[in-house]
């Protein structure tokens, strides 16, 4: 099943992706839809679909910083 994903990221993530893309033989699209579906595994797993998904980011946020 394909899903168009559209959304907009900073300057310097961008080029985090570009410089990530670079290093493998996979487009763009496949490498935004791996991590997308890596996320979404921890949101099935860790959280509840029913929270919102500005909570659950920040939750992300704060276990990176501990």
């Amino acid at each position: 099943m394909l899903m168009t994903v559209c959304a907009r990221v900073s300057p310097s993530k961008f080029r985090t992706l570009e410089i990530w893309c670079d290093n493998s033989f996979r487009r763009r699209s496949e490498v935004v839809g791996m991590v997308l579906e890596r996320i979404l595994d921890m949101v099935e797993e860790y959280a509840s679909i029913e929270q919102p998904v500005e909570e659950f980011v920040r939750r992300l946020r704060a276990d990176r910083s501990q």
